[in-house]
């Protein structure tokens, strides 16, 4: 057993620094070999302590001598071996016990080696930030031919650098700070990379979508002219399609006679063909545009007037007003459409045919008429209706039956006229009641060839001017009969065929 103040026999004595100032240094423990250095075994306890990490100086070429200092050799110094320990520790770093007396190097013992262990063999206690690793027994800095394993300190490193890389450079290990073997690697910047390209396809993709939505249709918008449009209309129209017509027009009132099957009852007799459209006269909001087509085998020139609506051009007159009051109560048809319900009437151009559902009205001239312009539809206020055979018979027999009415009637005036209430009998006065009328035969035949025409208030309503001779004889106050010479004539006999039940009245 030791004595008090004698060091243990067969081994080092360790001052863990138990308050001493002054300590007795141990002796210089032997400088270990070959065999020793690779033993772990024989190494005694290791003291935690931190290394800071090698420079990045590369070693000389073989057979040269360094030029620059070993590491850890202080200036004035000399000799003092590679890697010798410096009496100071590092900030932050734990006082170490001296291994040899001051002003000595540690007898060839490396920088940081416990006695037993060889050159930098890893301290069991990690750098500051460092996670503890579990010392596995291997030596640091491990031997050539020993690969690193799992777990292995850090710091592990062949005993030859990589050609151009300063001795102590760790190819497989992280730096200092960045996280040891241990801990799973951080993801691989690949994602990231990924990840910026196809946030960068995204956006551009969006930009191409916005171009797209913009700029597109501003150029197609601005690549369509009022010639377009009106060349587009003029064409919808000769194929019978009114509803895309229609997209070409403003806003119309009325559209009972803008229909496909009016359209297609055009085209059969007529329709619009050989369509021909010239550019020009268009500013910035409005167009006149210059069209000649063919409708009705006629060729018709005509002028379109368009406005900018938002992005396209409307065509203000595309289609013409007429009237039909020449029809009215007549069961008139407008290219088979009845007109009876229609009040304001537009047309596309085309040609159009009239036609009377009558038992005793016809059309008085053409039927059939062209219209492209408002001087077309003029010839609609000239449209002049008449009566059949069938209704000038009527209308005869009509008038007959109420003059022979009259005739027969005693009294002084009648529902027919031939009213004599104020005839002058030479101072006598017309007596009630004693009126003899006779239908002469002139009279007779006038009423047999009556010609019914139009009187202008109404096409239905038709009247006769012809002078019906009727003789009358009648009785005075002072008891002598009188023949009247003048005055008591017929009316003019006017019938409505437009009633349920036509009637002759007089006027």
């Amino acid at each position: 057993m030791a004595t008090e103040g004698e060091p243990p026999q067969g081994g080092h004595e360790l001052d863990f620094g138990s308050g001493s100032k002054d300590p007795t240094p141990p002796p210089v423990p032997p400088v270990p070999t070959e065999g020793e250095a690779g033993n772990p075994a024989s190494a005694s306890p290791v003291v935690p302590e931190q290394v800071p990490p090698a420079p990045e100086q590369a070693f000389p070429p073989p057979g040269q001598p360094s030029p620059v200092q070993p590491y850890g050799v202080q200036p004035g110094q000399p000799g003092q071996p590679y890697a010798a320990q410096p009496a100071q520790p590092y900030p932050g770093q734990p006082a170490q016990p001296h291994t040899g007396q001051q002003g000595q190097p540690y007898a060839g013992q490396p920088y940081g080696a416990q006695p037993g262990q060889p050159y930098g063999a890893q301290p069991t206690q990690p750098y500051p930030g460092q996670a503890a690793q579990p010392y596995s027994g291997q030596p640091y800095g491990a031997q050539p031919g020993q690969a690193a394993q799992p777990g292995q300190p850090y710091g592990a490193q062949p005993t030859q650098p990589y050609p151009g890389q300063p001795y102590g450079a760790q190819p497989t290990q992280p730096y200092p700070g960045q996280g040891d073997g241990t801990q799973p690697p951080k993801k691989s910047s690949k994602g990231l990379l990924w990840g910026l390209i196809g946030g960068g396809a995204a956006l551009l993709i969006v930009a191409i979508l916005v171009v797209a939505l913009l700029v597109v249709p501003a150029l197609t918008r601005s690549s369509v002219t009022a010639a377009d449009t009106v060349k587009a209309y003029l064409t919808a129209v000769s194929k019978g399609d009114a509803k895309a017509a229609l997209g070409y027009l403003e806003s119309v009132p009325d559209k009972k006679l803008l229909t496909d099957p009016v359209l297609k009852a055009s085209e059969k007799l007529g329709g619009v063909s050989h369509i021909s459209v010239k550019k020009g006269g268009e500013s910035k909001y409005s167009a006149t545009v210059a069209a000649s087509f063919e409708v009705g085998g006629r060729t018709v020139s005509t002028t379109y007037e368009a406005y900018k609506d938002k992005d396209t051009w409307k065509i203000a007159n595309g289609v013409t007003p007429i009237s039909l009051d020449s029809l009215r109560g007549l069961d008139a048809t407008f290219n088979g459409v009845p007109t009876a319900d229609i009040t304001d009437a537009y047309v596309f151009p085309g040609t159009y045919e009239i036609a009377l559902d009558s038992k005793y009205f016809s059309i008085d001239g053409d039927s059939t008429f062209a219209i492209a312009s408002y001087d077309d539809a003029s010839a609609l206020y000239d449209v002049r209706t008449k009566l059949n055979d069938a209704g000038v018979s009527e209308f005869r027999s009509l008038v007959r039956s109420s003059v022979e009415a009259c005739v027969a009637m005693k009294t002084l005036s009648t529902p027919c006229g031939m009213d004599i209430t104020a005839i002058d009998l030479s101072g006598a006065s017309p007596v009630e009641g004693t009126v003899t009328r006779t239908l002469t035969a002139d009279g007779s035949a006038k009423l047999d060839a009556l010609q019914p025409e139009s009187n202008g208030s109404s096409p239905t309503v038709v009247s006769a001017y012809d002078y019906i001779s009727v003789d009358m004889q009648l009785q005075g106050s002072d008891g002598q009969t009188y023949t009247v010479t003048f005055g008591g004539s017929l009316g003019t006999p006017t019938v409505d065929f437009g009633k349920a039940a036509p009637q002759v009245t007089w006027e």
